[in-house]
């Protein structure tokens, strides 16, 4: 036996099963990479940056629990504080306010028409109105909620959003949104204690927080009680995510909820005094604002809300810290 050439044939074996396997750790490594990157490719690394403000003449307002909403098609910011409606310009200046001298009601919401007309959900001696009034605040017209089914008939909204010719009206402590046309006759209704799988025991014990709508129509709202963040979609399905606990990405207080322009969410924490992003795919992103007295920092967050320039507003309860604007950035 010829053990010289068999020793010789097991090296030269042994050698290549050590360059096959290498092979195939290197393809296995590779694919991994490639099934890593396409998986994340969608999901764009954001950040925040502070910008401003909102200011006067004297320098930033100290509001506190302010309510925001934009004119998307002008870039104009109007707050509604003490029931004084205030109109910014794209620089965050005020140029305009109406409201105080209380002859319109009490305001509980505004929404803005693409024409520039105001919309304001207004009570008046417990009577509630919408009341259409022109870009200064002047009264056009005014209606109220008909046609209301059995189930509905106490609804009492004190959140408004128009979009596309309907509006969308929530009652938070009633966990009931409904929609209706123009003049305020009803299309539908959403009673949100089944959808969210709670017991009519349940009512009255928890409430809505944040409120919104994306571009596609969805409805976005939080649940602070049950660390929920709820994407209610024109069909009536509902979806969610949030966990509670002190960890990044999880939910202490939750507070508003918007979308951004690459379909993000964005999610106020009060507690944490931050703004969580999440994509859409409900994966934790980042988060930006963090408790603290500089003007970058936020106190005690509340509300939300996104323009086209994806330029982030956010009012805070705090110290009169007023409201802080700040710009999200995608590499």
């Amino acid at each position: 036996m010829d053990f010289h050439g068999l020793g010789t044939e097991i090296a030269l074996n042994t050698a290549s099963m050590k360059k096959s396997y290498l092979r195939n750790i290197i393809v296995v490594a590779i694919a991994l990479l490639i099934i890593t990157l396409t998986s994340t490719s969608g999901r764009a690394d954001v950040k925040g940056y502070f910008l401003y403000s909102l200011s006067d003449f004297t320098g930033s307002i100290p509001y506190s629990w302010a309510r925001v909403s934009l004119d998307q098609e002008r870039n104009e910011v109007y707050v509604l504080y003490g029931n004084s409606l205030r109109i910014f310009n794209e620089a965050g200046m005020e140029v305009y306010r109406f409201g105080d001298d209380l002859d319109l009601g009490f305001i509980a919401d505004m929404a803005i028409e693409p024409s520039g007309d105001i919309l304001l959900l207004a009570y008046k001696e417990s009577k509630g109105e919408i009341i259409h009034c022109n870009y200064r605040g002047v009264p056009k017209s005014a209606l109220w909620l008909s046609n209301l089914p059995d189930e509905f008939s106490k609804f009492a909204p004190n959140r408004m959003i128009y979009r596309q010719g309907n509006f969308y009206f929530l009652s938070p402590i009633e966990m009931k949104i409904v929609v209706t046309d123009s003049q305020g006759i009803f299309k539908k209704g959403y009673d949100l204690i089944p959808l969210l799988e709670r017991e009519e025991k349940d009512r009255g014990n928890m409430e809505v927080t944040g409120f919104s709508m994306d571009k596609e129509g969805n409805i976005l709202f939080t649940v602070s009680t049950l660390f929920r963040a709820c994407i209610l979609s024109p069909e009536g399905k509902i979806d969610w995510f949030g966990k509670p606990g002190s960890l990044p990405g999880k939910f202490n207080i939750v507070g508003g909820i918007t979308r951004d322009s690459k379909g993000n969410y964005l999610v106020v924490d009060k507690l944490k005094c931050a703004v969580m992003v999440f994509d859409k795919n409900f994966n934790f992103i980042t988060q930006f604002g963090y408790r603290g007295m500089k003007s970058d920092n936020l106190i005690v967050p509340n509300d939300i809300a996104i323009d086209n320039k994806d330029r982030i507003y956010v009012t805070q309860a705090g110290r009169n810290r007023g409201i802080s604007v700040f710009r999200l950035s995608y590499n």
